[in-house]
């Protein structure tokens, strides 16, 4: 948590909580999203963050604070499934395969793909874009960002690859 927690202080922004995502979560988890003015989704097992997050109480509150204008940051995982189709490359998942699975629906008409260069993962985005006939691809770099404002690219910071589908 340091890697996300250091920055926030860095910043002077003391005033957060941070919680270990689990299969339930506990009331007091739910009051403190309902109450966030700012949710952040690290990084971690994207499967586990989805299965954990997007159907669940969770995915429900971080929608409807998103709807309320409250801004939700998404770090690789979170990035991952963050979109309203959630696409896990094959070197993301124990199955080793291309996973299309329900995002959390928080941006619609596109595929993000995350540590797009170092996985090497154009191939993988387009496929997908293609699969998912969306017709827009982003692939974010580490150390990079891409921030939506009313699902259009509003600023980017680092190297970010747009692809858009010839339709």
């Amino acid at each position: 948590m340091p890697k996300y927690t250091d920055r926030l202080e860095q910043n002077d922004i003391t005033d957060f909580v941070y919680f270990i995502l689990t299969p339930v979560p506990s009331d007091e988890m739910l009051a403190q999203l309902q109450l966030a003015s700012g949710i952040v989704i690290c990084g971690g097992d994207t499967e586990l963050y989805r299965d954990y997050i997007v159907d669940s109480e969770i995915g429900a509150l971080i929608r409807a604070r998103y709807e309320e204008g409250v801004p939700v940051a998404g770090f690789s995982a979170g990035a991952l499934i963050s979109p309203q189709v959630c696409v896990i490359p094959p070197i993301d998942n124990r199955k080793n395969e291309h996973l299309f699975l329900k995002g959390l629906g928080l941006i619609d008409n596109c595929v993000i793909s995350a540590h797009f260069t170092f996985w090497n993962e154009e191939q993988n985005l387009l496929t997908a874009m293609e699969k998912t006939q969306l017709s827009l691809g982003y692939g974010i770099d580490d150390a990079s960002g891409i921030y939506f404002k009313d699902e259009v690219v509003a600023k980017t910071a680092g190297q970010i690859h747009f692809y858009y589908a010839n339709k």
